[in-house]
């Protein structure tokens, strides 16, 4: 198939989303279809070349269309500035579609659906959250050929709103198994992120916040290293990612618990090509959570990070939340409390102690949540 995937974000972007598209397109490359990205052309200090950023060998061209970036505009309100950008990104492609013949059109973003379905072209839409619930937007949900949920949760929400669940189905996000093979051994992977050799490394890898402003419970880290310190179970704790502002408010809240240097340190973000190594690294890896109701919490999360975890053979202790409740089991992961430091700090310890990792169930898992059966799976639905 011809297919485009329509970004309503700049690309590529050190964002988590920009990950997973570059997985999602690389991925239909591979089974073979032909993709090309399209994206608005606005102010980008992240590497032009997907290949590199993403670590990805597959290559697709990316179609950057010239809009008006208002986020440039110092005389357009802040809160108005992304709305008039996709107002101007809409315009865009109602000028590119005609002359670019598609047999489906992906994408991501419910706000460009109008533009998209009014090509006549079948649309594809991965839903990552749910808007306010609107008529409009079921309409439109029920007008593509496939909507593709994270979760069954937001699947259930969606078809109570009014969607035809004939139209929905449930993938959530995935991992490339490949990325994971020949690690380096962990004594390796430790001398060259230069990390103690004589204490577990109990890691995170990921953003720090969310959809901009909603904490990811990596606050919770620090305190469970500080009660495990406390304990006489010390661990070194390795955070990875961003954003900056994030990273200098984290190290504030760690040495308030009195965390050196010495107990834990913030590596900022990777690239793509060094997460196998930096996973490998360690004892231990961490997927956070607050205590929160939240919908990204309780609806719409998919533990692409846990996956990735899995694929590189990390125990791996997870917040008991109930989108990872639907995917992972006990057999898997080590659960913990959300927003409990202390039983994130049990869970840690006996995830040191005594590791789950049912070889058999972690295999089946990883095949069956790779990126390129779950993209196989969708494609094959929207050519039903």
């Amino acid at each position: 198939m011809r297919i485009l995937f329509i970004s309503q974000a700049r690309f590529p972007t050190e964002k988590a989303h920009g990950h997973q598209i570059a997985q999602v397109c690389a991925a239909m490359v591979r089974l073979g279809h032909d993709v090309t990205l399209t994206a608005p052309d606005v102010r980008n200090t992240v590497l032009p070349d997907p290949q590199a950023f993403y670590d990805i060998r597959e290559s697709f061209p990316v179609e950057r269309l010239p809009v008006f970036d208002a986020l440039r505009a110092w005389w357009v309100p802040g809160f108005l500035a992304f709305a008039v950008t996709m107002r101007s990104y809409a315009a865009a492609l109602r000028r590119f579609l005609p002359d670019h013949p598609a047999d489906l059109l992906y994408t991501r973003s419910p706000r460009l659906l109008p533009v998209l379905l009014a090509s006549g072209v079948p649309v594809a839409l991965e839903l990552h959250t749910l808007p306010y619930r609107r008529p409009a937007f079921v309409r439109r949900c029920n007008a593509c050929r496939v909507v593709i949920c994270l979760t069954q949760q937001m699947r259930d929400a969606l078809v109570q709103w009014g969607v035809d669940p004939a139209r929905v189905i449930t993938e959530g996000d995935g991992v490339h198994p490949d990325r994971f093979c020949d690690l380096p051994s962990p004594q390796l992977a430790r001398a060259r992120w230069r990390l103690p050799s004589d204490r577990p490394v109990a890691g995170y890898v990921g953003s720090l916040v969310t959809r901009d402003n909603i904490e990811k419970g990596v606050a919770l880290l620090p305190q469970a290293f500080a009660l495990l310190k406390k304990r006489g179970h010390p661990v070194f704790g390795w955070i990875i990612g961003g954003p900056r502002d994030r990273i200098v408010l984290e190290k504030k809240r760690a040495q308030d618990l009195g965390l050196s240097a010495d107990d834990l340190r913030f590596e900022g973000a990777l690239s793509g090509s060094a997460v196998p190594s930096a996973l490998a690294a360690c004892s231990v890896c961490v997927y956070p959570a607050p205590a929160s109701d939240h919908p990204f919490f309780r609806r719409d999360t998919s533990p692409l990070k846990v996956f990735e975890y899995l694929a590189a053979g990390r125990p791996t202790v997870c917040a008991d939340i109930p989108p990872l409740r639907g995917v992972l089991d006990p057999s898997l992961v080590h659960f913990f409390t959300p927003g409990d430091p202390a039983s994130l700090a049990d869970a840690i310890a006996e995830a040191l102690a005594h590791p789950k990792m049912n070889e058999e169930r972690r295999r089946a898992l990883i095949e069956h949540v790779s990126w390129d059966a779950r993209m196989r799976r969708i494609l094959a639905f929207a050519r039903s």
